[in-house]
């Protein structure tokens, strides 16, 4: 199966961050897993290295000087939405409303609900709930703000937690806080 995730940046922000991990998750599975994203300002990559296994389209997106929020946000669904590839995936999966507006039909997961004033975002954020065939969200929270809003019954899967990624920090010696904050601060 080929399967195409879809996020905004390379910077180290909550869902991108899932992103990486879950296309990761997936490839390991023996999935076929692209990972698409703006390459803002001349990233080329991701802020972390990613499994080999897993496909990485970095769209150029280049900065412009005095370039409003609204025009941004409208190019940013432009340029990705002219690179991205749908008929090459059997499963779409978007991680916001800038990948969910670019890429077309779509999984969406729904990681928090946003209030926007710049009109461009709103109605970018507010797509990326309707228009997508499937939704999933990270929390009973955010599940129950959907349902409540839009009157859709989104999938919930909770964001897990990589036990091994921070089993050497739990076990590190931590005498140097400890020195710094004081023995209650640093358990």
């Amino acid at each position: 199966m080929k399967i195409s995730l879809s996020t905004y940046s390379s910077k180290p922000r909550g869902g991108v961050v899932h992103t990486l991990a879950l296309a990761e998750a997936l490839a390991r599975a023996g999935q076929d897993v692209s990972v698409w994203s703006l390459g803002r300002g001349g990233d080329s990559t991701f802020f972390r290295d990613v499994d080999p296994a897993v496909d990485i389209r970095m769209v150029p997106f280049e900065h412009r000087e005095g370039e409003k929020v609204g025009d941004r946000i409208l190019r940013s669904i432009d340029v990705l939405r002219q690179a991205f590839t749908p008929e090459e995936y059997d499963i779409v999966h978007a991680q916001d409303c800038i990948s969910a507006n670019a890429v077309g039909r779509c999984i969406r997961t729904i990681h928090h609900l946003d209030e926007f004033t710049t009109p461009e975002l709103a109605a970018c954020h507010e797509r990326a709930i309707t228009a997508p065939y499937a939704r999933i969200c990270v929390s009973a929270a955010v599940a129950s703000d959907v349902r409540r809003g839009w009157g859709f019954e989104p999938t919930v899967i909770p964001n897990g937690v990589d036990a091994e990624r921070f089993t050497a920090a739990a076990q590190s010696d931590r005498s140097h806080w400890r020195e710094k904050l004081g023995r209650y601060v640093v358990a």
